[in-house]
């Protein structure tokens, strides 16, 4: 498990992000995006010596979630017993099904495809931690069907569906001068994977535009300034979008393409990470919510907003109107 830190202390000088919950709520803290992660993500970067920290017998913790095309169901990544598994739920937090249940293997980062048929994800062997390394996969929305799409000897990890289900983008650190963690893309069978954007930072989160023509990211350089960028999908013209004000991460498309979804501490202090629009273009900054959470996504028909409250080792799934109105908590 030492070997997995060292790996993860490499890729990721600023790994974690803490943030404090709302007025009524408990503290908690959050975690940035994590490339790679290991079954139990320790709070904070910690020397390369130090002993892993084991996560509380009790720990229930939520990655991300991913919703259905049809904004019924959301998937997600959960953590317990210090094992990462897939899972699906009604949108209202019912009919919760778990997907995968190999005792060998950690599954996270789950991404709906267009049409509702798959999943994709990311998948680490949890036998020999100082040898495992991170592929993509896709199965069935069922759970069934498993196969694996990049054996590449890097990490890959982070799938994206095109919204024309045509191609993956995805995150590796194969080609990276210093181990920078960049974009990629590959068609939807796993074939000609390409490396998109060629940068000196660690470029995570990778989403599709609606119309499958642009990809927005954000970029990482050890400063905690991370900043949200969109590109072309052939990697062309990559573009600020956050100014390199604040520190800005997760970012979306809205259903329709006219505004990207992200998270950032702009308007506060470090500690209190917010929901923010931004038009495509960069124009339009608009605080969304004063809910404090690290990652947001719109439901895919444009009516809900799911995020995540809490932090690493306990967290929560929630839901709200686009607005901002009528938080509702899903999961226990």
């Amino acid at each position: 498990m030492e070997s997995v830190i060292v790996i993860v202390v490499l890729l990721l000088s600023s790994a974690y992000v803490n943030v404090l919950q709302a007025q009524q709520l408990p503290k908690f803290q959050q975690p940035q995006e994590q490339a790679f992660p290991s079954a139990t993500p320790p709070q904070a970067i910690t020397p390369a010596s130090a002993a892993p920290q084991k996560p509380p017998a009790d720990a229930v913790f939520y990655r991300e979630i991913s919703w259905s095309p049809d904004a019924s169901r959301i998937g997600f990544s959960l953590m317990q017993d210090g094992k990462w598994n897939l899972y699906v739920m009604r949108a209202d937090g019912s009919q919760l099904t778990k997907l995968t249940n190999d005792p060998n293997v950690n599954y996270y980062a789950v991404s709906w495809s267009p049409d509702g048929k798959q999943i994709a994800c990311s998948a680490r062997q949890r036998k020999d931690p100082k040898d495992a390394k991170t592929d993509i996969y896709v199965m069935n929305a069922d759970g069934s069907g498993i196969h694996q799409l990049t054996t590449d000897p890097a990490n890959d990890s982070s799938p994206a569906w095109s919204p024309d289900c045509k191609h993956i983008a995805f995150i590796s650190d194969r080609d990276g001068k210093d181990h920078e963690v960049q974009i990629y893309v590959m068609r939807a069978d796993g074939s000609e994977q390409t490396h998109l954007v060629k940068s000196a930072t660690h470029d995570y989160d990778p989403q599709w535009s609606p119309d499958s023509k642009r990809i927005v990211y954000y970029a990482e350089k050890g400063d905690h300034q991370d900043q949200v960028w969109v590109v072309n999908a052939d990697g062309s013209n990559p573009t600020l979008l956050t100014a390199g004000v604040g520190h800005n991460i997760y970012p979306s498309w809205s259903p329709d393409g006219k505004l990207i979804i992200f998270t950032s501490h702009r308007d506060g202090p470090e500690n209190k990470m917010t929901i923010y629009t931004i038009k495509p273009d960069g124009s339009g900054l608009q605080r969304v919510s004063d809910q404090q959470t690290s990652f947001a996504r719109f439901s895919r028909d444009g009516a809900q907003i799911g995020f995540l409250l809490g932090g690493y080792p306990r967290n929560a799934i929630y839901v709200m109107n686009t607005d901002g109105t009528a938080v509702k908590r899903l999961t226990p």
